[in-house]
């Protein structure tokens, strides 16, 4: 047989090349850069419903509020017990919701993050959980904060704000979609428009450009969060919007319950409103490789604390494809002291207590005081680094179970977890849920240890600080705690551990 000269074929197969037109791949298109963006305006003056408790100019920080219009939003429908979702025709129109947005005053401070939090209102009102327990790491590190009001439910109270009663009239989400409740309550909290509000607020901050709220910031990631109620809205978003929409860098789930947050509104069926999803597929946190870390306290979720839901319990995980972490925290309550105080603050402050809480504490025990903010701060920060190189949080052990029933240790303390230093060098008793009416029970309660059992444990005052200091150190090296938090837990522990241990029966 003859053979082609090497050469000639070389020749050849240039000319076709030659011949034949150049195709550049199409570049993919970032679904970020699909996502509408919502036009906002700024509300005047700084009289601002949930706005910051702390004095925030001496932070160098600086809060505005806006309007969000979104106008057309789609609405989504899941396909079965899938997290597949199909568009169903969109309630045609504009919609008006509200935003809060802190940030370092000089742009030169900001660090290039973005936490968004879907505010919770399980009080009816909107509240920041994010920033009552993360400000002071967020402020301290640079980042900036993004509140959104989500339901009708917060506008509702926005309606009713007494400082400034005429600053929100024109809002309004008319969440109930497709059909009317027969409970306004049930209705206000129609989640229809929650998922394209809370992209396209995400998509603006991460674009940036003119119509930004942080227009003259550089920003590198943004985080999405929702705590309690809002955690379930934000297992939904997770699980159902993120892979339409992209918007997002990771997400920090927060004191989750047992179901996932419909996507549409649904109708009573006997008098009840099916609010939730019970399907396993919509209710195990996925991500689809972008990190997620589920933050839960000894007493999420409320009621089912036995480790058995293959759906919350789920294991971690570190591949492209899904990048998870669960971190329970030993010792804290669903709704701890400093938490709930500054939520009283808000209720008090912008609509009205009705009532004054009265937790039925029996002296010694008292409000739950378990310093849960730090594991919030070392959460937010583990979940920026994890995107921003790769370097995965810390897996955490669990809780420890025995036949359904959380393991305990002598002093009738949580075995496992995440502990901090209030855990391994105990100084009180804590309890994840208590007894009493309205929110009593989230607080959980907490005991001091009795003065001879604390004088046996911790001779002296310089004993107990040093035990706290290398438990702190400890808890550093992990990962599980930031350096300033270490600082100010030894800082703490100054006092001694008689009054560490000592609780609060009011708030």
């Amino acid at each position: 047989m003859r053979r082609t000269p090497l050469l000639a074929v070389s020749a050849a197969m240039a000319l076709a090349a030659a011949l034949v037109p150049t195709i550049t791949p199409a570049a993919a298109v970032d679904p970020r850069e699909t996502v509408p963006l919502p036009t906002i305006k700024a509300i005047p003056g700084s009289t601002i419903f949930t706005g910051a408790l702390q004095r925030l100019a001496p932070r160098g920080y600086v809060e505005r509020e806006y309007t969000v219009d979104v106008t057309d939003p789609h609405v989504y429908a899941y396909v079965g017990e899938s997290t597949n979702t199909t568009v169903t025709p969109a309630p045609t129109g504009t919609y008006r919701s509200r935003m809060i947005v802190r940030a370092p005053k000089n742009p030169a401070d900001f660090n290039g993050r973005v936490l968004v939090e879907m505010m919770n209102t399980t009080a009816l009102v909107d509240l920041d959980i994010a920033w009552q327990q993360g400000h002071d790491y967020l402020m301290r590190d640079g980042w900036a904060y993004v509140g959104i009001t989500v339901q009708q439910t917060g506008i509702n109270a926005l309606q009713a704000f007494k400082r400034q009663p005429a600053r929100y009239t024109g809002l309004g989400l008319n969440l109930r979609t497709p059909v009317a409740s027969a409970d306004p309550v049930v209705g206000s909290r129609d989640p229809s428009i929650a998922w394209d509000l809370t992209s396209q607020i995400g998509a603006l901050v991460a674009r940036g450009g003119p119509t930004s709220p942080l227009a003259n910031y550089e920003v590198t990631s943004t985080y999405l969060t929702g705590q309690s109620q809002m955690a379930g809205y934000a297992v939904t978003y997770v699980n159902a919007i993120h892979p339409r929409h992209q918007v997002f860098d990771g997400f920090l789930v927060a004191y989750r319950g047992t179901r996932a947050t419909n996507l549409q509104y649904a109708a009573p069926v006997a008098g009840v409103a099916p609010s939730t999803s019970t399907s396993l597929a919509q209710r195990r946190l996925g991500g689809g490789g972008t990190p997620v870390l589920n933050l839960q306290t000894e007493s999420d979720p409320i009621g089912a604390r036995d480790g058995g839901d293959e759906a919350l319990w789920r294991p971690d995980a570190d591949t492209p494809e899904d990048r998870f972490r669960l971190w329970e925290v030993a010792g804290s309550a669903h709704n701890d002291r400093h938490g709930a105080l500054q939520a009283l603050n808000v209720l008090d402050r912008d609509y009205g207590l009705p009532f004054s809480p009265a937790c039925d504490w029996t002296a010694p025990m008292g409000i739950n005081d378990f310093p849960m903010r730090f594991a919030w701060h070392s959460a937010t920060e583990a979940l920026a680094v994890w995107h921003e190189t790769g370097a995965a949080p810390t897996s955490v052990k669990r809780i420890s179970r025995v036949d359904a029933d959380v393991a305990r240790d002598s002093r009738g303390n949580a075995r496992g977890g995440l502990r901090l230093s209030r855990m391994d060098v105990p100084v009180a008793v804590y309890g994840p849920e208590s007894t009493g009416g309205l929110f009593c029970n989230l607080t959980g309660w907490q005991k001091p240890l009795s003065r001879p059992m604390i004088s046996r444990l911790y001779p002296t005052g310089e004993e107990y600080t040093n035990r706290v200091r290398i438990a702190a150190q400890a808890d550093v090296e992990a990962g599980v705690l930031l350096a300033e938090d270490a600082a100010a837990l030894v800082r703490s522990s100054r006092r001694g551990p008689f009054a560490e241990g000592q609780t609060i029966q009011k708030y």
